[in-house]
């Protein structure tokens, strides 16, 4: 019983284990879903306001006891139109309603599977009803108190990012 409620105050936190965590599920869902292979790059962590360009992003929040955050995926519209046709078909013309439904499912999956796997190793972390944001080169500012982590992935030379924000309380008056 111990062992259980300490893994229950256990608070995620920005490192190499997340970033590992988001890779595996980016690349499981990209491959699954479009049958792409994508590659990740080197993840920055940061502190601050941070805006990310893309046309289609994916946002959810994520809740833990005293810990908020978000994760977003962060796409341009030329990445969802060139892997769509993979499960569409190659004839039928990507619409702006399409790349928003995918995105919004590719969300899903990603976030779900890293859900899961922060959840095998006692994390009781809440997500939230994801959302997506569109328009050509879009921003999506986070503003929060914490610190960021993004990891950037690659696909046949386009480049979009996964980006995790996360804030502790801890508990002081401000």
């Amino acid at each position: 019983m111990g062992e259980v409620a300490t893994m229950e105050h256990r608070h995620l936190s920005l490192d190499e284990q997340l970033a590992q965590d988001i890779s595996k599920a980016v690349v499981k869902a990209m491959r699954e879903t479009f049958n792409v292979n994508v590659v990740p790059a080197e993840y920055e962590i940061g502190e601050g306001m941070v805006s990310l360009v893309g046309d289609v992003s994916g946002v959810i929040g994520m809740v833990q006891t005293r810990l908020e955050g978000t994760l977003a995926l962060c796409l341009t519209f030329e990445t969802i139109r060139d892997i769509l046709p993979q499960v569409i078909g190659k004839s039928i013309s990507v619409t702006h309603e399409m790349a928003v439904d995918a995105v919004g499912e590719i969300t899903n999956m990603i976030f779900g599977q890293i859900k899961a796997d922060l959840g095998a190793r006692g994390y009781a972390l809440r997500l939230g009803i994801p959302c997506v944001v569109t328009g050509k080169g879009h921003f999506v500012s986070h503003f929060h108190r914490g610190r960021y982590m993004i990891v950037p992935f690659q696909l046949d030379g386009q480049l979009f990012q996964v980006y995790v924000a996360l804030h502790l309380d801890d508990g002081k008056t401000r």
